[in-house]
């Protein structure tokens, strides 16, 4: 945002049009081209900033429902999304349009798509220490060791992927969603945000999982 990136071209819509437009040039018809925005700068300004999007003719707008100013500090105000929605399709542009915040489940999702008249609804948060937030065939939640054995997997595709080019800590938001809602959680957590390396995490799970059978003992 300090570059005048981001959420900061809710201030500058004539920019804003221009990396859109160079984008769809760019995608030369192959790919769809959405864009992912929040309703103001420091209030709700979708009535204006909305239909400058659009005048764009992209593919979809992923709204979120709070400003850049409240970051995540209140609720999303879905009361406005849904105002959003309303002039895009009121518009008469095929673009769609999908609701983004503070959803955690797919009944939510849906439940939240027909009563504030998106398109859909996008999870950001919600899927962090949760990727099985998406198999609707699964009727337990994971146990434990399975949280356990998917965040060390992150991990390693992280490194492989990503290690060269991202620092270690990116990993620690999502250790923060994995490592919850278990008793000694909390002292696990802390062991993990002060870990820089996979040998670390994992030696600090071998332990835990090593403890916690034998207090089951």
């Amino acid at each position: 945002c300090k570059q005048g990136a981001g959420s900061a071209m809710i201030r500058t819509p004539e920019v804003a049009q221009e990396v859109i437009r160079a984008t769809i040039r760019g995608a030369q018809g192959k790919i769809p081209v959405s864009v992912k925005t929040r309703v103001g700068w420091t209030k709700n300004e979708i009535d204006t900033w909305i239909p400058a999007i659009l005048e764009c003719n992209v593919a979809a707008i992923i709204l979120h429902g709070r400003t850049r100013k409240v970051m995540s500090t209140i609720p999303a105000n879905w009361d406005w999304i849904s105002d959003a929605a309303r002039i895009v399709h009121e518009s008469g542009k095929p673009t769609k349009i999908y609701g983004n915040g503070d959803v955690v489940t797919l009944a939510q999702a849906n439940e939240y798509s027909k009563k504030y008249g998106v398109d859909g609804v996008v999870i950001g948060r919600g899927i962090f220490g949760n990727p099985w937030l998406f198999d609707t065939a699964r009727t337990e939640e994971p146990s434990i060791q399975e949280k356990f054995s998917v965040l060390l997997e992150h991990t390693r595709i992280f490194l492989e992927e990503l290690g060269e080019h991202k620092n270690f800590a990116v990993m620690k938001k999502h250790y923060k969603a994995y490592v919850n809602g278990f008793d000694g959680a909390k002292e696990l957590r802390v062991k993990h945000m002060e870990s820089e390396t996979y040998e670390e995490i994992e030696e600090h799970i071998n332990v835990f999982l090593s403890e916690m059978s034998t207090d089951n003992v």
